[in-house]
């Protein structure tokens, strides 16, 4: 299948059909297949596997309101406000919390420490679950620095290995009366639904989608880890969409790392085939991506709801580079702030507070937490 140009119209109008990338699978097929616990699109393509779950929540009415953290701590002043936002999530009423990555700095080496401070932000929220997508400066951005046991570059996929036993070697806790699943070829991919609106995350990172700056491991593993990652992202979204449509959820959030918008410097609709060991990469990993996106937006027909990091502006709004749709929005969660090399500030220094009301006009609002903030709509 051609993919769209940015900004041409879709002619799929029917709930029946869903993108993956450049192959078109049935919502029947991807139904059965997801039922079955099994995904196999082709030879080519690994299966996917989820565990047996109840059938989505679709009986919820109102708001739907969560926690989103992400892009922190990156300092002192990060601590301090998570030392305030902490007690103001577990008072509140939330059914769960979404982390969308960059646990750390990525100008700050890879050591165990940051691991450690995760696991310890995870357990304070206890006994609320917390669903956490990995970020591109815990893993892919590793190896702009020397590991310190071997005197070299930080291999980012010896780093992947460590964040998928650290935070997904066992079912994310507290997640019972979620309808929860983790997806078996990328652990870090979960499904869960409350309320009538069905989530779920992919793993999908900065740095090009972990595509430039690869000098840790050779290009050719490297190239192989992303398409596995690409291809598992995009039928589990494939999946998840035909799941949600199918069981008349009220609406979908997709959450992720990456700000798949963040393209300027970038050609228009030339999706990578390749790595790079730098930067000076004429491609946008994030194509594919946007295109699928607007796809299943356009087929679910109830708000979809893209929520990301990985860049400073809290915003919300429906721009999506060129592949918007009337039903899909866009939420920049605050987290990443600081002052930039000009000596300027940037950013909002929060966790951001999230409301999903389907049937309104404007189906997502926030705010963050701890400083009231409202994102620009611009």
């Amino acid at each position: 299948m051609r993919v769209l140009k940015r900004g041409e119209k879709n002619t799929v109008t029917t709930r029946n059909f869903f993108t993956l990338g450049r192959i078109v699978i049935s919502s029947a097929c991807v139904m059965a297949c997801v039922n079955a616990s099994v995904f196999a699109a082709s030879p080519s393509v690994p299966a996917v596997l989820a565990a047996a779950t109840p059938d989505t929540d679709t009986s919820g009415t109102g708001e739907v309101t969560f926690i989103v953290i992400g892009d922190t701590p990156y300092s002192d002043k990060d601590e301090v406000m998570l030392g305030k936002a902490i007690p103001k999530v577990k008072e509140g009423d939330f059914p769960f919390v979404i982390h969308i990555g960059d646990y750390k700095g990525g100008g700050k080496p890879c050591t165990a420490d940051h691991d450690v401070r995760h696991q310890e932000l995870i357990s304070s929220l206890s006994p609320l679950p917390v669903i956490y997508t990995p970020g591109d400066n815990e893993w892919t951005d590793c190896d702009r620095f020397e590991d310190p046991e071997t005197g070299e570059r930080y291999s980012d996929l010896d780093r992947l290995a460590r964040v998928r036993e650290l935070f997904f070697s066992e079912r994310i806790k507290n997640t019972e009366g979620l309808d929860f699943r983790q997806q078996e070829t990328l652990p870090e991919n979960a499904a869960w639904s409350h309320g009538g609106v069905h989530f779920l995350t992919l793993h999908v990172t900065g740095t090009n989608n972990g595509r430039d700056w690869v000098t840790g491991d050779p290009l050719n593993e490297a190239k192989t880890a992303v398409e596995a990652r690409d291809v598992a992202n995009q039928e589990w979204l494939a999946g998840e969409a035909a799941h949600a449509s199918e069981k008349g959820a009220r609406a979908l959030v997709i959450a992720m790392q990456a700000d798949p918008t963040d393209i300027e410097d970038k050609p228009a609709d030339i999706m990578c085939t390749d790595v790079a060991a730098s930067n000076k990469h004429p491609c946008d990993a994030f194509t594919d991506l946007r295109a699928q996106i607007r796809d299943v937006a356009l087929a679910f027909e109830r708000p979809v709801i893209v929520i990301h990091g990985d860049t400073a502006p809290f915003t919300l709004n429906q721009s999506f580079a060129g592949e918007e749709a009337p039903n899909l929005w866009r939420l920049n969660a605050a987290g990443d702030a600081g002052v930039g090399r000009t000596g300027f500030p940037y950013g909002v220094r929060d966790v951001t507070h999230v409301t999903i009301t389907p049937e309104a006009d404007q189906p997502v609002e926030a705010f963050g937490l701890v400083t009231g903030k409202k994102p620009k709509r611009r």
